[in-house]
């Protein structure tokens, strides 16, 4: 993550702060979602998203726009020559900034379809800055094709005043948060909506809806373009569906009442209304048989627009319309071409797309019969004269190779059918359908068992009641097998009461349960009478244990240690017999948490359980500090920008921070470079990323290391970094 404050503490020139705080904060990287305060809670959600995104762009793979809830589509603001796609910060994201956007050779590694944000002067001194972003980004910060991702984003950096419970009030919801002393100066919220590459879908369950307008409306230049705001000029807005139209900051206060700390209802905002419906095709197939050749086209776009198919011997012709529906069939060339292009032609620029020709496959027959235990799927392709190799996909034979469909049918054995088969060929089309299944019950119903609950001593002349625990059973049957009759024979309920016989005696009971089928099972039960209760064994000593959660904790975790798992104890005393010395709270109760210190040797607590009757018991439970593991992948300065660009790993992924100083010549920390937060691991158990990415940051002058600290222990001295 990028600070907005410089590493020498100025503060950023007012039209910087204006126009590229926003984007700044807002292409920190695709990082893992989270605060670094110890509550935070969406206390107003908003109730509304984002309700479409459009086709995929056949220039440069992200989709050609997205659409709020009001039907406001915006698209990828593009156009180094527009100012309200803000140029200077496209060209910073691209490899040449002289030379034209080109994909991927000199492509901008973010860019936005939406982006807003607001500044307050904070009563410390500091800033608080909130930000909005729809960005189009890459997985893994290089430009390779496959890689594109479009996530939201709703961030907060705030200089509060003092730790306590805050309110922030903006056009997307309330946020509350709870935040220590130590927290409250630098805090930051971050909320993104997990990307994944080619999944453009999940950046519609962002807060961001619907997309922020100023309040005059809509502005348009003489070019017919349109745009929600000027980047370069804070204005009220509008959009806000719970009508918060501001950026406001609020304390919540001991005595119930709220203070506000900072307000303001001005915005900037970036975003180009799309001109472009974009082309979706659904596909492109190949027909030969009786009726003759055919190509047999089908895309999907906006209503009452001109779509057009060609390809290597295939004549531009436009297709037939119905609704947002558009089709062809084409004369087949002699040589089927591998792939058509799909073209747009009211878009401006035009918009196409490339699609591969294959054969059309149609599953006719997909049935499970249970009482055979045979999948049988039959299907076709639409190349009759010469048919190619149809196989299932997930099914193997014996011999694990894919099953084949042999003239168009195949049968197969299996125990659990698919819910769904997949047929492909092997000119390249597919199709899935569901199986249909029939014939009797497969798999085993549970058994029936019986069982009876009850006392297995009772007093003379005490009422007494058995209670049926069986399962699966359709029917129960209740007998008496032993003893002095007691009147339950031939019950039929779940229980059965009776009055124990006036003198010592052994009693004996069956139950039979019956389940579907006939199927039963008994169960026997015996009960003593007796005239004096047997007294209770005298009271165990009590049992001490200990725990810690976590055992193994990083530099400043909340620890739990507890003797809560003991058993028999009415009091509890805890002393510390090893390690950095942690405050105990209150040393007599079950449990205390405290904060993980840094500490060479492990802590060591003791906690002395006291019994009923007096009797105590001891245990002892040991708390290591992890020491943060840290590593530094790449670190470089760009003289040209005054730009920092510093990332790497770290073993501690959970609430950690990394920062980066330049380092002095007698190896002390010097200037504040950045910091930046640790992201999840993407699997269990692995490091998580960090990265620091700051435009105008400070000079190093003579200097060539760095000397990098995560706040969870970890540091790194003499890091070399490269000039560029």
């Amino acid at each position: 993550m990028t600070t907005i404050h410089d590493p020498a503490g100025r503060r950023l020139p007012g039209s910087l702060l204006r126009r590229r705080t926003v984007a700044v904060l807002a292409t920190a990287g695709v990082v893992a979602t989270g605060a670094t305060v110890a509550l935070a809670e969406v206390t107003v959600p908003n109730p509304t998203s984002l309700s479409a995104v459009g086709p995929v762009s056949g220039e440069h793979g992200y989709p050609t726009w997205y659409r709020d809830s009001e039907g406001l589509r915006l698209e990828q603001c593009l156009d180094l020559e527009d100012p309200y796609c803000d140029p200077a910060f496209l060209r910073g994201e691209m490899p040449d900034p002289e030379s034209p956007i080109s994909f991927p050779d000199n492509w901008p590694l973010e860019s936005f379809y939406f982006l807003a944000g607001a500044e307050l002067d904070m009563p410390t001194g500091g800033k608080g800055v909130l930000v909005y972003g729809l960005e189009a980004t890459m997985a893994n910060e290089a430009t390779v094709d496959g890689d594109q991702v479009v996530f939201g984003r709703v961030r907060f950096d705030l200089d509060l005043p003092s730790g306590g419970t805050y309110e922030v009030v903006h056009p997307y919801g309330v946020d509350t948060f709870t935040v220590t002393d130590a927290e409250a100066d630098g805090f930051r919220y971050v909320e993104d909506i997990t990307p994944a590459p080619g999944n453009f879908g999940l950046a519609l369950r962002s807060r961001i809806n619907p997309f922020l307008v100023g309040v005059d409306g809509l502005i348009e230049t003489p070019d017919g373009n349109r745009y929600v705001g000027d980047p370069a000029v804070p204005t009220r807005v509008t959009g806000s569906p719970h009508g918060t139209n501001e950026f406001r900051v609020d304390q919540l206060l001991d005595d119930g009442t709220r203070a506000t700390v900072a307000a303001t209802d001005q915005f900037s905002l970036m975003g180009k209304v799309s001109t472009n419906s974009g082309i979706d095709p659904q596909g492109a197939f190949y027909a030969e048989g009786p009726s003759g050749r055919w190509l047999d086209v089908h895309a999907v776009t906006d209503v009452n627009e001109s779509v057009s198919v060609e390809g290597e011997g295939v004549v531009r012709t436009t297709l037939d319309a119905d609704g947002g529906r558009y089709f062809g069939r084409l004369p087949l060339p002699q040589t089927v071409p591998g792939t058509v292009t799909f073209t747009n032609d009211s878009d401006r620029p035009v918009a196409t797309r490339t699609l591969p020709v294959t054969d059309r496959v149609t599953v006719t027959t997909a049935t499970y019969d249970t009482a055979t235990d045979e999948l049988t799927v039959t299907a076709t392709s639409s190349d009759e004269v010469d048919p190619p190799v149809l196989t299932v996909d997930g099914l193997t034979d014996a011999a694990g190779s894919p099953v084949v469909l042999t003239g168009g049918t195949v049968t197969t054995t299996t125990t659990a059918p698919p819910a769904s088969v997949t047929v492909t060929s092997a000119a390249g089309g597919s199709a899935t359908t569901p199986v249909t299944v029939t014939g009797p019950q497969a798999a085993q119903a549970m058994p029936t068992v019986a069982m009876i609950s009850g006392p297995t001593e009772v007093l003379v002349g005490q009422p007494v009641t058995l209670t049926s625990a069986s399962h699966n059973a359709d029917s129960l049957l209740w007998d008496q097998v032993a003893g002095p009759d007691v009147g339950i024979a031939g019950q039929t309920g779940q229980e059965v009461t009776f009055t124990a016989p006036a003198e010592e005696t052994s009693l004996a009971f069956t139950l039979t349960a019956v389940g579907s089928g006939g199927t039963h099972t008994s169960a026997s039960y015996a009960v003593a009478v007796v005239t004096e209760a047997t007294p209770p064994p005298p009271p165990a000593g009590p049992v001490a244990t200990a725990t810690a959660s976590p055992a193994e904790a990083p530099l400043g975790r909340q620890v739990t240690v507890s003797a809560a798992d003991s058993t028999g104890a009415t009091g509890y005393a805890w002393t510390q017999t090893a390690g950095t010395s942690v405050p105990l709270a209150d040393p007599t109760a079950a449990s205390f948490t405290f904060p993980m210190p840094a500490s060479a040797e492990p802590l060591v607590f003791e906690v002395t359980v006291t019994g009923a009757d007096g009797q105590t018991a001891s245990s002892t439970v040991t708390v290591t500090q992890v020491v943060d593991q840290l590593t530094v992948g790449q670190a470089q300065y760009r003289a040209d920008k005054s730009e920092w660009r510093v990332s790497g790993t770290a073993s501690v992924t959970w609430n950690n921070t990394v920062k980066v100083w330049v380092r002095n010549a007698d190896g002390t920390k010097g200037a504040l470079v950045g910091e930046g937060l640790v992201s999840a691991p993407v699997a269990p158990a692995t490091t998580g990323d960090w990265g620091i990415r700051v435009r105008g940051g400070v000079n190093p002058g003579a200097s060539t290391q760095l000397v990098v600290e995560s706040v969870r222990g970890g540091t790194l001295q003499g890091v070399t970094f490269q000039r560029r």
